[in-house]
């Protein structure tokens, strides 16, 4: 087991202590006073559909009064986390959490999945790419190529027509052999071509920025399956981790639009009860382009940086919903999406499996040989800011990152000159979203605390910068995506004219966050001042279990009727099975006095399963309750699938 560090609970000072616990599991027997109430089974009504996420969810019928005392049968439960604020004061207290990365429940769910673990060692291109010339180098093979081209920045793209071997003037090229008569090879070849920049005008002032985005990595995952890589950022580097970040919201989208456009998309009640609004609506982020926007990688691509994209899927972070428009045009001079096309949907037949692991090679292999390439032409003359998101590598593993661990090594020591003389960003959009450990504690948290670190240029790790320490400093304090951005603005925008030397905070003109390369404000960093919805807060307070089953299947199938509200909304009606309540789990959390806040988790019957869990509030004078994002725990597969022509929700049991 791994020692726990020990870390102060951010807290305002006039913030009451809070209850230091530490140690193992265990349910307390210590029950608290029971009351008999009644609850009315009416009907509800709901609007404004926002997501899965309703904002006024009410009770048209209540039986109770605000004389009736509420307090429900229930248990205390110990924590498996460090730090506990039980002042019910979560605007001014954030226990930040410290707890052991090798919980049981995790260990139990290890696979050690790997695609290459049985792959051919041996095996040798048939094809090559070099100085922008393809040959054939397998004897008697008969092969032929083709150039790939993107079409703006769609999932289109143009396909060149089949040549011989000779000089080629594209970034992606498809070469497929055939031998004894069949088609055997398939390869998709890479090579970055030089576009013309205008020069920068004080080259010694700017540095390059290298982002690699891990998808569904959350901290625990990064420190238990990345040990040599993130070993060799601290030791070689000197990263600085930020293990408190929270997620803005439960997928992707809702967390890489804040780090690229600086706009908020998920809604939802803070820990105070205080509505979120959100900066986008679905019109804004998904039905418009996105072109006209000020985003990352103009910002950069202005102050005379090469700009390089790299995702692994088809369906691209802006336009994924699936149905979003994202951008018409490419936003950077190199952009990886046109290989993705390709692999999912428009190369021959043993092109597309090229990458699945048995010839020892992923898609995110071919990503990081694209950016060798830019690296090459480019380090030495220009300026690169280069953001790689690779989801396949971690997305549906607990432990699926781990296989890249020494290849991740490996690529940063064959690089570090670079590397040295760069901001290096490792993170990650939210952690797993899936498997039987989200049902502890542990898990719950993991998936809402993305992994950070960043490391900075060699020659400005000096005290004299005051870099480190103030990262340092930051680091043990709540933050979010909102931040990175803001810090990723400092190095285009601010830094360079004070020569990375201005530690003082400052307030960027429309943005939410706070330079983690500067001291940020004074106030309290909590769920409450922060822009995070509750569901999503990591801030650890004192919970109850509640046993009183008839408030349990009160509320569960309130859930249940709250989802069918929501399905019917969405124009889903006509897809998705009935669920039908078997189990409920229900967790009070102790964020302030003047609500009650639950964790909710229920399991619907067979034959059409789900464990689905959110966060809520309840009002027992007034019966009205609020119901946040649904999201779905178990590995549900292909079960929600008839949604993907209008937008995936795992919410439906398709029928």
């Amino acid at each position: 087991m791994q020692s726990i560090q020990m870390l102060p609970i951010i807290k305002s000072k006039t913030a009451a202590l809070v209850t230091i616990i530490s140690g193992v599991i265990l349910l307390s027997i210590a029950f608290y006073s029971t009351t008999n109430y009644s609850i009315p089974y009416s009907r509800g009504i709901q609007n404004e559909s926002i997501g899965n996420y309703f904002v006024n969810d009410s009770l048209v019928e209540t039986t109770t009064t605000k004389n009736m005392e509420f307090n429900p049968k229930a248990v205390k439960i110990n924590s498996t986390f460090l730090y506990i604020d039980t002042t019910k004061n979560a605007e001014n207290v954030c226990a930040l959490p410290v707890y052991d990365y090798w919980y049981l429940e995790m260990k139990q769910e290890r696979k050690r999945e790997n695609p290459m673990r049985n792959c051919d060692k041996n095996y040798k291109r048939w094809t090559e790419l070099e100085n922008s010339t393809w040959r054939i180098v397998k004897k008697g093979a008969s092969c032929k190529a083709r150039c790939i081209e993107g079409v703006g920045y769609s999932s289109e793209v143009v396909l060149g027509g089949w040549i011989g071997p000779g000089r080629v003037d594209c970034e992606f090229l498809e070469a497929v052999c055939e031998e004894n008569g069949g088609e055997d090879y398939g390869f998709i070849h890479t090579q970055m071509i030089e576009k013309p920049h205008p020069p920068i005008s004080n080259p010694s002032a700017v540095y390059n920025v290298f982002i690699i985005t891990i998808d569904s990595m959350d901290t625990g995952m990064a420190k238990r399956s990345l040990p040599n890589f993130l070993t060799y950022l601290q030791s070689e580097l000197e990263a600085v981790e930020f293990l408190y970040v929270n997620k803005l919201g439960d997928n992707s989208k809702p967390n890489g639009i804040p780090l690229w456009f600086g706009k908020s998309i998920e809604p939802g009640p803070k820990t105070s009860n205080e509505e979120l609004p959100v900066d986008w609506t679905k019109e804004d982020y998904c039905l418009n382009y996105l072109d006209k926007h000020t985003h990352i990688f103009k910002t950069f691509k202005d102050k005379g940086y090469v700009t390089i994209l790299m995702e692994d899927w088809m369906s691209t972070l802006v336009e994924a919903n699936p149905t979003c428009k994202g951008f018409e045009k490419s936003p950077v001079d190199h952009d990886f999406h046109p290989f993705t096309s390709a692999m999912e949907r428009y190369s021959s037949f043993s092109t597309r499996y090229h990458l699945n692991g048995m010839t020892c090679r992923e898609i995110h292999h071919a990503m990081f040989d694209y950016l060798e390439q830019g690296i090459k032409i480019h380090k030495d003359h220009q300026p690169i800011f280069s953001h790689m998101w690779s989801a396949r590598m971690s997305h549906d593993w607990i432990d699926g990152i781990e296989r890249a661990d020494l290849f991740l090594v490996d690529f940063f020591k064959k690089h570090q000159d670079v590397f040295d003389n760069s901001f290096v960003f490792l993170l990650s959009d939210h952690g797993l979203r899936l498997g039987k450990h989200l049902s502890t504690e542990q898990g719950r948290l993991e998936k809402n605390n993305p992994y950070l670190s960043i490391s900075v240029p060699k020659e400005l790790r000096g005290e004299e910068y005051g870099i480190l320490e103030t990262m340092k400093e930051n680091s043990r304090k709540l933050q979010t995506h909102f931040d990175t951005r803001a810090t990723l603005l400092d190095i285009a925008e601010f830094q360079p004219k004070a020569n990375y030397k201005d530690r003082q905070q400052i307030d960027m003109p429309n943005e939410k966050g706070q330079s983690l390369l500067r001291r940020q404000p004074d106030y309290p960093r909590t769920c409450a001042t922060l822009p995070i919805p509750r569901q999503y807060c990591i801030c650890q307070v004192e919970r109850r279990e509640i046993l009183d089953e008839q408030l349990k299947t009160y509320l569960g199938e309130r859930m249940l009727e709250h989802i069918r509200n929501f399905l019917i909304k969405e124009g889903f009606e006509n897809l998705c099975e009935d669920y039908k309540l078997d189990e409920v789990k229900l967790e009070e959390y102790g964020y302030t006095e003047k609500v009650y806040n639950y964790d909710i988790m229920i399991k619907t019957k067979y034959p059409n399963f789900a464990h689905i869990q959110t966060t809520m509030s309840y009002d027992p004078v007034t019966n009205a309750t609020i119901f946040d994002r649904m999201t779905r725990l178990d590995s549900y597969g292909r079960t929600a699938n008839c949604t993907n022509d209008i937008k995936h929700e795992p919410v439906c049991y398709c029928k």
